[in-house]
């Protein structure tokens, strides 16, 4: 078996009765529940050496990317994990991913180039600021990506749910998004990750498809970029989503990017 350390960034939230039900209904859109086809860009979440602690973030954000890829025809959409890490009170330690979900829902998200993981950034502390970039045209795009883009957000499996649930309530949510898993982080033996007896989780990864065998197969922030799970891996927390979108006559967010780009 060998072990690749990954630091604790992942905080099992406190979950309210309104956490476990979606914001409007979530339709079946990908009945086989396989997401490998729409994913997004790939990203490490520690570069050069610096650990941004920020996957209960991008793990979400990868699965609203990857719900626009297929649902609205949007490829390879890339957020800036800065900016919501930052104001959804994330530490060194990681987030809370009930915290990350309603900074996305109601901040809203900006393109990475935008705010991004820069050669300028040398630290953590440095990470998790506004070092270098625009707070109020940052905020204000934010805000017109949330006016556009509606985040309803569905608690699919908790720390004490039985396996069988938890696996039957994953596949079920499969079918209407990706799904932000926490693992533990990571013990790999014969090409598939393990958890080891009484190890809680302490990372955030996005759940985007399982075999007949039970199999999870994940998009992560650390190398390799997608893993496989031992089966009946007995992840402690999932969360699923529902994205829809209002133009409203009007302008797409993707036109005021290019504005800003220009």
């Amino acid at each position: 078996m060998t072990h690749k350390r990954v630091r604790q960034n992942f905080l099992y939230p406190e979950i309210k009765e309104t956490d476990r039900t979606y914001a409007g209904v979530a339709e079946v859109i990908n009945p086989e529940g396989d997401w490998r086809p729409f994913l997004p860009p790939e990203e490490l979440q520690n570069i050069r050496g610096i650990e941004s602690s920020s996957c209960y973030v991008e793990a979400q954000q990868h699965s609203i990317a990857t719900l626009q890829e297929q649902k609205f025809l949007l490829p390879d959409q890339n957020y800036s994990a800065r900016f919501n890490a930052l104001l959804s009170g994330g530490t060194e330690n990681g987030g809370d991913p009930i915290k990350g979900i309603k900074s996305i829902k109601y901040d809203g998200c900006v393109p990475d180039d935008k705010m991004p993981f820069g050669e300028d950034l040398h630290s953590f502390e440095d990470f998790h600021s506004w070092k270098g970039v625009n707070l109020r045209e940052l905020r204000d795009l934010g805000k017109r990506w949330a006016s556009e883009w509606r985040v309803g957000f569905k608690i699919v499996a908790e720390q004490d749910d039985p396996i069988k649930t938890k696996y039957l309530k994953l596949r079920g949510a499969l079918k209407r998004s990706p799904v932000s898993i926490s693992v533990t982080a990571w013990f790999e033996e014969n090409g598939e990750y393990i958890k080891p007896e009484g190890m809680s989780d302490n990372h955030l990864c996005t759940a985007i498809y399982v075999d007949e065998k039970d199999r999870i197969f994940v998009r992560d922030t650390y190398f390799p970029f997608t893993k496989m799970l031992t089966p009946q891996f007995n992840f402690d927390f999932a969360m699923g989503y529902n994205l829809t979108r209002d133009l409203s006559g009007k302008k797409s967010i993707c036109d005021l990017i290019k504005g800003l780009w220009k």
